[in-house]
């Protein structure tokens, strides 16, 4: 990630912004010299839950299993 100096960093931040969403890339924010912060792509946060309607069970699915099911399985 490159560094550049807060003070570049203040001055071009709406387009420092644009370019780190648009290729991905991240900036390292110094103060006299030294990394303080960085200026990287969001990235959203799965949200629990989200898949809750994707997966559907049939009604039997926790039905127990039959001798010969339980046998196939190694159970």
């Amino acid at each position: 990630m490159p560094t550049i100096p807060i003070s570049e960093a203040k001055a071009r931040l709406a387009a420092l912004v644009r370019e780190v969403a648009a290729s991905g890339e991240g900036y390292v924010i110094s103060v006299n010299g030294h990394p303080m912060a960085e200026l990287r792509p969001f990235v959203p946060v799965p949200t629990p839950g989200r898949f809750k309607d994707a997966i559907r069970f049939s009604d039997d699915a926790f039905a127990p299993l039959s001798n010969e099911d339980a046998e196939a399985s190694g159970l």
